[in-house]
């Protein structure tokens, strides 16, 4: 049997990566492909749940940076062996909501590189996307619309300046995935065909 088309979408928060996700999957959709909505912290186990609590600043939820990097991997190994390379070796496909280049970028901001790799080494080597979607907004628009979207902030929103760049380490790093980088300054349809530029082939289309 044939495996699906593994897709991960990253870009810092306000970068429109979500709207672009909504995109691409009603896109998809029109082709008659059905994808497999998938996102991080996952949602369907306890320490996703408990992340997405830290993440958000909910009170009396807080832990050291290192014990944050290493619940972010543990969530990860246990949604891809449970849930993502189940569906994508049935033959299914998967569009992921953030991914490992997440964790290089913000967990990197008190951790090093090498450290994340080595607590995410064993799902690095069970599975990688296909095809890995940056949508590159610069942090200062990032920011804005935050700010004028969004009550409340999270743990990373103001450190998007150093979130781009540890994005981008990780890319250079990581030189055998296949990862492609998008202006998301530009118009919104513009950014939602290059993505479907990008994305097209895996499928055939």
């Amino acid at each position: 049997m044939k495996k699906g088309v593994f897709i991960a979408l990253e870009g810092l928060d306000g970068s429109g990566k979500s709207s672009q996700f909504s995109a691409l999957k009603a896109r998809l959709e029109d082709n008659n492909i059905l994808c497999k909505e998938e996102k991080e912290p996952s949602e369907r186990n306890l320490i996703g749940l408990l992340l997405r609590g830290i993440v958000k600043g909910v009170q009396g939820l807080s832990v050291s940076p290192t014990s944050l990097a290493k619940l972010f991997s543990v969530d990860r190994y246990e949604h891809v062996i449970n849930d993502i390379k189940p569906h994508i070796d049935a033959g299914g496909h998967v569009l992921m909501d953030r991914f490992i280049f997440s964790s290089f970028a913000y967990q990197g901001l008190s951790c090093s590189y090498d450290e994340i790799y080595i607590y995410n080494k064993d799902v690095i080597n069970l599975l990688m996307p296909d095809l890995t979607i940056f949508i590159d907004t610069p942090p200062d628009v990032c920011l804005e619309r935050i700010n004028t979207k969004r009550v409340g902030k999270e743990l990373f929103d103001n450190n998007g300046t150093q979130l781009r760049k540890n994005f981008m380490y990780a890319f250079e790093k990581m030189k055998d995935c296949n990862i492609l980088i998008i202006d998301g300054s530009q118009p919104f349809e513009i950014v939602t065909k290059a993505i479907w530029e990008g994305v097209r082939p895996l499928f055939g289309l």
